[in-house]
């Protein structure tokens, strides 16, 4: 028996439905569903250790169906993050130099540009601790129009700190550094930087399950830029896009199709005005949109959907890996869903070449990969299990 339809064996028994047991676990009644009918794997250690806990099982093998070998593991904390963590929370940090404004913010561009063109996790994540530092440092020396430029760029090295710890498992961190990103925006005074700083703090919340309240802080910031949108100002329709396709992420899990549909439809509008762009690092135009398209066609149980939609976007001049990457692993997703094991692995293999360090942090991969080799055969096996070994997943 499938570790899903133990899953929901077990809730029976108990008497829960599962809209109790999303409760209890902190989770979405979509992803419980997901969990229960094998569209999603469940994707950690911890998370088996609550759903037993949920459903009164002591016995972990008994609900997982799985020998320990097999069991998703926590991932060890990135190398770089203890660093990170330390240059968010130093009491008193301190300046080598004269403090130079300019120069910082072509400093945190560049670790921008690097985290979007190659994403080299220890590279940036190497990078972090010393701009972390020196922007704090910096802050109480500066006044005037240089505080406001050194806020802007305090703003954007706290998302780009976000994206990276979040990638990599360390939430605490995560929230933290979007906590402090919403914060320099507030500082700065500046409506634009407040609804970056407001989709990057969804970003990291919905990561964590907090659907309703990431629904109500897009819906606040979108509705905050509407009145002053025009064709004049691209970038501020594109956070106002981008704001769009984060509530289009929520709905989907709330399982509210309708809703997820009119928010992607709106940011497919404001698409279609602005063209392929990058304003505050947010990859936001029709190519993009069409990625969340697919995604929500996967998050809808429509995988056939998302495979004949990835047909219409050609996503190789984006200039994110992120986002190529994010695409070639949903249509992973997708095609292992309906049993096409081989276009899977064909897919993830692509998503690899794009990110071979992010694969191997990457929950959905992860689940997906045991997923794989759970039904391996003679046309997937020579591909799938070396993939299984790079990231880390022994059989």
């Amino acid at each position: 028996m499938p570790p899903g339809e133990r899953i929901r064996l077990y809730r029976r028994r108990i008497g829960l439905t599962q809209e109790q047991c999303a409760q209890l676990k902190g989770c979405t009644v979509s992803a419980w569903r997901k969990w229960e009918s094998g569209e999603r794997q469940v994707a950690a250690f911890s998370d088996w250790i609550e759903i037993a806990r949920i459903l009164r099982v002591r016995d972990l093998y008994k609900l997982t169906g799985l020998p320990v070998g097999e069991m998703p593991e926590e991932q060890p904390e990135h190398d770089t993050v203890p660093a990170i963590r330390a240059a968010m929370i130093s009491f008193e940090p301190r300046l080598a130099g004269a403090p130079d404004v300019g120069k910082l913010g072509q400093a945190v561009d560049t670790a921008w540009d690097i985290w979007q063109e190659r994403r080299p996790f220890t590279q940036v994540g190497s990078m972090l601790p010393g701009l972390i530092t020196e922007v704090r440092a910096t802050m109480p020396l500066v006044d005037g129009a240089e505080r406001d430029r050194l806020l802007h760029t305090t703003t954007m090295l706290y998302v780009l700190t976000r994206s990276l710890t979040k990638r990599v498992g360390a939430y605490d961190v995560s929230l933290l550094a979007a906590d402090r990103a919403m914060a320099a925006a507030i500082k700065a005074d500046d409506l634009d930087y407040r609804a970056v700083a407001a989709w990057n703090l969804g970003m990291i919340l919905a990561e964590q399950g907090h659907t309703d309240v990431v629904l109500q802080l897009a819906a606040d910031a979108a509705a905050s830029l509407e009145p002053k949108l025009d064709d004049d100002t691209p970038a501020r329709m594109s956070i106002f896009g981008t704001l769009h396709l984060l509530r289009a992420m929520q709905f989907a899990r709330l399982g509210d199709e309708a809703a997820a549909m009119s928010a992607v439809d709106t940011a497919d509008a404001v698409a279609a005005k602005t063209g392929d762009r990058n304003d505050f690092r947010t990859v936001f135009g029709p190519t993009n949109v069409g990625i969340y398209r697919v995604w929500l066609a996967v998050e809808l149980s429509k995988p056939g959907e998302a495979i004949r939609l990835s047909q219409r976007y050609d996503v190789s001049a984006l200039p994110s890996v992120e986002r190529r990457f994010f695409y070639y692993v949903e249509l992973a997703r997708a095609y292992s869903i309906r049993g096409e094991d081989v276009a899977a692995v064909h897919l993830l293999l692509r998503a690899e070449r794009e990110c071979a360090e992010e694969l191997r942090y990457n929950v959905e991969v992860r689940a997906t990969v045991r997923e794989l080799l759970r039904r391996e055969n003679a046309l997937t096996r020579a591909e799938l299990r070396p993939l299984a070994d790079r990231i880390g997943i022994l059989r």
